[in-house]
């Protein structure tokens, strides 16, 4: 196993902690941006000779800002497949970078708060993720460093158009922000219809926890922005701030309802999810995140004391098979990884770590 993968697995990064606003349902908020490099072929169009010149012309360029030239720098050539998964699990990599990874490149900072991608669906994608509801803060940072990058690197640009992008949908701004979110008792009140009739309104997108093509689990949604040309970063971030904070207002109120409707049944769908995750010795991660859920569901509502929520994030975080995998030292099968999973959940809770 790479060394610098362990260390990686032994920490919790800063956009996981439970410090920021709404930790209950906000998981954590990203910014990204996406640019390109003028005198090189886009991704679709790159040739191998490209990526290796555009690797090492990114490389040498950050060199020139002390800030960048202080992030750690990981190479996927070379990776095994559940330490490049593990990079995927942790948010600092999607799966588009894992489609050349000979000369894909991640730059990130120790608590992993900032990652730059290089040789993704773009030249470089720049991403700040940060716990709780924090789109200001990642907002400030994101543009920061697009300012950094604008004087530092030679971006593909068109005044009629902004920055050139791959995507159609990321040119313009190049910039999208996202919120993960923990919405059961949205879930629970079959109250979905009405969040996607939102989302379609305020043209915003829908995804799982690993963002476009990923499957929902634990109830958890990635809710991003997709407008790019015709507004400018501030109407941007107003407008996504304001229908976050809508989202927010209908889970608490979809929890409320089921507390005062149906408490017999959130009641019980909390205490069987604690009993099987304390207990069980065969576990898929597609369970323990769904049962992490109903204890997220019982923190938030106080019906949960001495679980912290903290510990739960963790669980579901280090519960993932690349995670899994790292820890333990070896590549597993399914059903070992299952056992691993269960025995790492009992210890973690009856250890008093909860």
């Amino acid at each position: 196993m790479d060394d610098r993968i362990r260390e990686l697995v032994e920490q919790v990064p800063a956009w996981l902690r439970t410090t920021g606003e709404y930790p209950e349902i906000v998981l954590s908020s990203r910014a990204r941006l996406a640019r390109n490099l003028r005198p090189f072929r886009f991704a679709l169009k790159a040739t191998d000779q490209d990526r290796e010149e555009i690797r090492t012309f990114v490389l040498d360029r950050l060199r020139l800002h002390p800030r960048l030239a202080a992030l750690h720098q990981l190479e996927l050539e070379g990776l095994g497949e559940a330490e490049r998964r593990v990079l995927v699990e942790r948010h600092l990599v999607t799966r588009d970078l894992l489609k050349h990874p000979d000369y894909a490149l991640v730059l990130y900072e120790p608590d992993e708060s900032v990652a730059l991608l290089v040789n993704e669906e773009d030249h470089l994608r720049v991403q700040v993720l940060a716990n709780g509801l924090a789109l200001s803060t990642v907002a400030r940072r994101i543009l920061d460093l697009g300012e950094i990058l604008g004087l530092l690197l030679p971006l593909a640009y068109r005044e009629e158009f902004g920055y050139l992008t791959s995507c159609p949908t990321n040119t313009g701004l190049g910039l999208r922000f996202s919120v993960l979110m923990h919405l059961p008792g949205l879930v629970l009140a079959k109250r979905l219809p009405e969040l996607v009739k939102l989302l379609a309104r305020a043209r915003l997108s829908i995804r799982g926890l690993y963002g476009e093509g990923s499957d929902i689990v634990g109830n958890i949604f990635q809710i991003s922005t997709t407008r790019n040309l015709g507004i400018t970063e501030e109407e941007l971030l107003a407008h996504f701030q304001d229908t976050v904070r809508q989202i927010i207002q209908m889970e608490q109120e979809a929890r409320q309802h089921l507390e005062q409707e149906t408490p017999d049944l959130v009641e019980d769908r909390i205490h069987r999810a604690r009993a099987l995750l304390e207990n069980a010795r065969l576990i898929s991660f597609e369970e323990t995140a769904r049962l992490v859920s109903a204890l997220r569901l019982g923190v938030g509502l106080g019906r949960i004391f001495d679980v912290k929520l903290q510990t739960l994030n963790e669980l579901l975080f280090f519960a993932q098979p690349g995670h899994l995998q790292v820890l333990f030292g070896h590549d597993m099968d399914p059903q070992e990884r299952d056992r691993r999973r269960a025995a790492y959940i009992r210890t973690k809770l009856q250890s008093g770590e909860a």
